[in-house]
Parts: C-alpha cells; sequence; structure tokens
C-alpha cells in the first residue's frame, strides 16, 4: 500500500472566512478521499473532517492555511481542496456545491 504526503499552503479569499457552511463543505470533501488532512494555522493544527475543530482556527479572509494531507488520495484531495479555496467556497455562485461539482 502505498502511503503519500502532500503538503499545500491556501489562502482563504471569502470576506466572510472559514465559516460555518465552508468549514462542513472542508470536512465533506476530505472525508470523501483516502486521505487524512490536517489544517494549520500558525501553530495550531486540525483534523480536516471536524468541522468544530476547523472553525476554531477562527480563520478570516487572506490568512493562509497549511493543508497536511497524508494517504493514498493525498494529492488529489489536497488539489481539490485548492479549487474549493480559489473558488471562495462557492460563495460568489450563490448556488451550494459541493467541492467535486
Amino acid at each position: 500500500m502505498c502511503r503519500t504526503q502532500a503538503t499545500r499552503t491556501v489562502t482563504v479569499g471569502n470576506p466572510e472566512g472559514i465559516h460555518l457552511r465552508a468549514a462542513t463543505l472542508i470536512a465533506k470533501l476530505v472525508r470523501s478521499h483516502d486521505a487524512r488532512v490536517v489544517l494549520q494555522k500558525e501553530n495550531n493544527k486540525v483534523e480536516g473532517t471536524d468541522v468544530l475543530q476547523i472553525l476554531s482556527l477562527g480563520t478570516s479572509e487572506g490568512e493562509q492555511l497549511v493543508l497536511e494531507a497524508t494517504g493514498n488520495d493525498a494529492e488529489k484531495v489536497l488539489e481539490a481542496l485548492a479549487k474549493l479555496f480559489d473558488g471562495k467556497f462557492h460563495e460568489d455562485d450563490g448556488e451550494t456545491k459541493t467541492a467535486d461539482g
């Protein structure tokens, strides 16, 4: 079994920062992949599947997070998360979407 490790830095671009809906999208996306993801802001690290832990980071617009993934889908999940962050959690769409769609 191949266990890949990958890291990526993302910037929160939406004005509301990471709020409940955004944290839920992150956790749902991570759960759909075969990888463990940890989000890091400064010295605080949280599990990417735990909505409350993600919210506890208190991440605002313009702040950066380091995403660390380990597992078979490490690269794939980080790519999907980067798209989610780049798309500002679909805030501009006026719709609720999953990160995959």
